[in-house]
């Protein structure tokens, strides 16, 4: 499969998942739990609308599909790691900031990718990656900030740090986009569960990241591992940074 057909793909995708989801997005029905994903969470109607429409459109394709609410579909030599929607909470309750991503790749790891893509599906805003990133069709590379009183996304402050300013929206995917395009300076999910494990998976940061990563980001796994090494798998977990090469040494510190 050529990036060219990845980008058809995700468009076609993305449009059709955009009217759906839009039309009940905001609403009570939205929000209802109607089962629970094989990622262990509950799945919300407003994420079955969106997951239902992908599938059935990368099912028309030879594809391994890995997602949050069916887990692992098809066996085909292309993996694509699927986010029918990111950020639930914000969709279900008519908060404009919620994705699509979608994250194509010849291998089982993230070393493998070839193509990325990434939608705001209430404002339409357009990011993806063939290995230069875009955003509506203009080529983004990250901005460079050294100094360390910065604009941060943070999951989850535990102590007093020395950003700037500090913002959660609720959909990562989005959130290392807006890094890449240079409207935040860096990303960081420190968050660490139970199992010692980190909380984003594989489905909803792996094309972000690659977006990231070729509009000049550094990116580092929290966990001192390999994040271009992390399978495409039900079981991977990150906790990671992203930001300008200039920042990251000062940011991995402060961390």
């Amino acid at each position: 499969m050529r990036p060219s057909e990845a980008l058809e793909i995700s468009r076609r995708i993305a449009e059709e998942v955009e009217k759906a989801v839009g039309r009940i997005a905001g609403s009570r029905e939205a929000g209802v739990t109607v089962g629970i994903g094989k990622d262990g969470t509950p799945t919300k109607k407003i994420d079955r609308v969106a997951e239902d429409i992908a599938l059935k459109i990368l099912g028309e394709y030879d594809l391994r599909v890995i997602t949050e609410e069916s887990g692992v579909v098809g066996d085909g030599d292309v993996t694509v790691a699927l986010d029918p929607l990111d950020g639930t909470f914000n969709a279900a309750r008519g908060i404009p900031f919620y994705s699509i991503a979608l994250c194509f790749s010849s291998k089982d790891t993230l070393d493998g990718t070839f193509f990325a893509y990434v939608r705001n599906l209430a404002l339409g805003t357009e990011y993806y990656s063939n290995g230069r990133s875009y955003r509506d069709g203009e080529r983004i590379r990250i901005k460079e900030k050294e100094d360390i009183n910065c604009n941060a996304i943070l999951y989850y402050p535990v102590r007093r740090y020395p950003f700037r300013r500090m913002r959660v929206f609720g959909s990562s995917a989005l959130e290392i986009c807006m890094v890449a395009d240079g409207t935040f300076d860096c990303f960081v999910d420190i968050r660490k569960g139970e199992n010692g494990k980190g909380f984003l998976r594989v489905f909803d940061i792996s094309a972000s990241l690659y977006i990231a990563k070729n509009a000049g980001a550094e990116i580092s796994s929290l966990d001192g591992d390999d994040v271009w090494a992390k399978r495409f798998s039900m079981d991977e977990r990150f906790r990671i940074a992203v930001s300008s090469r200039s920042l990251h040494r000062k940011l991995l510190d402060v961390i």
